[in-house]
């Protein structure tokens, strides 16, 4: 995460947020662009799966594995 700062002057959110960014508001630089702070994307990769120390595979939620 980049830096956060307090906004001087007013403009646009780079994001799809529909608000303005106000003087005093918390915002950041993404990919050159000002965003409010809250604004910033999640990382959507989800979080990697165990694997079977056996067969090496990921397991499925319900936790089967190719054994």
């Amino acid at each position: 995460m980049s830096a956060t700062f307090r906004a001087r002057y007013d403009g646009t959110c780079a994001a799809d947020c529909d608000q303005r960014i106000d003087p005093g508001d918390e915002v950041t630089y993404l990919d050159g662009q000002l965003v409010h702070v809250g604004c910033e994307p999640v990382d959507d990769e989800p979080a990697p799966r165990p694997v079977c120390p056996i067969c090496f595979t990921e397991t499925a939620l319900n936790g089967a594995c190719a054994c």
